[in-house]
């Protein structure tokens, strides 16, 4: 996220320059931001990361995409169950599925006795639009981080934070992505992204 003419990033009463990039580790994310909000922390940043019914409304998390001319931002967002006592979430939007890719990464940091500890938890997403939507496959994709381990919420507050990134079009008009889907054309450009964070 840039601060151009949308934003402008203060701390300590002071004005970040121009062409600042919010690009927080995924212990930043984890410790700074998702504790703070489920715990009702003040946060480092009240615009940095927004909040958005990712698993709802995708007008609402792609038109502030269009709205910001951004490639990446930041939603903190709830899970929805499928069923009311069932374990499994739904991740079905108006206009497409979130799906899964690959299971959890675990994220650790150091503690006050420097030993490492669990605090939470990434898992990558691709979008896939349903039949007749004009969009294509894995334009976008996504990071999904939850606490766990020692900061996991012990009151079951659902909400997590995601990280979606629009993919850039190949040469063919499709979108460079499919990160390791289970199709034929694999794009390089998700799984470069994916590694790198």
């Amino acid at each position: 996220m840039t601060t151009d003419h949308h934003h402008q990033v203060v701390k300590n009463n002071e004005v970040m320059a121009v062409g600042y990039r919010f690009n927080p580790t995924d212990k930043e994310l984890i410790v700074g931001y998702l504790f703070n909000k489920v715990h009702g922390n003040p946060l480092p940043s009240t615009f940095a990361v927004r909040e958005c019914d990712v698993y709802g409304d995708s007008r609402a998390w792609k038109g502030l995409f269009e709205a910001l001319e951004e490639d990446t931002l930041y939603f903190f967002t709830r899970l929805k169950k499928k069923t009311e006592k069932g374990k499994r979430i739904d991740r079905a939007t108006d206009s497409g599925t979130w799906k899964g890719q690959q299971g959890d990464q675990e994220i650790f940091c150091h503690n006050d006795n420097h030993q490492m500890v669990h605090i939470g938890s990434r898992r990558n997403f691709s979008f896939i639009p349903k039949k007749g939507i004009q969009e294509s496959r894995c334009t976008w994709v996504m990071h999904e981080y939850r606490l766990d381990g020692c900061l996991l919420d012990q009151n079951n507050n659902p909400y997590v934070l995601c990280r979606i990134k629009k993919m850039k079009r190949g040469k063919n008009g499709r979108a460079a992505t499919d990160y390791n889907d289970d199709d034929e054309d694999n794009g390089r450009a998700a799984e470069i992204w994916w590694s790198n964070q």
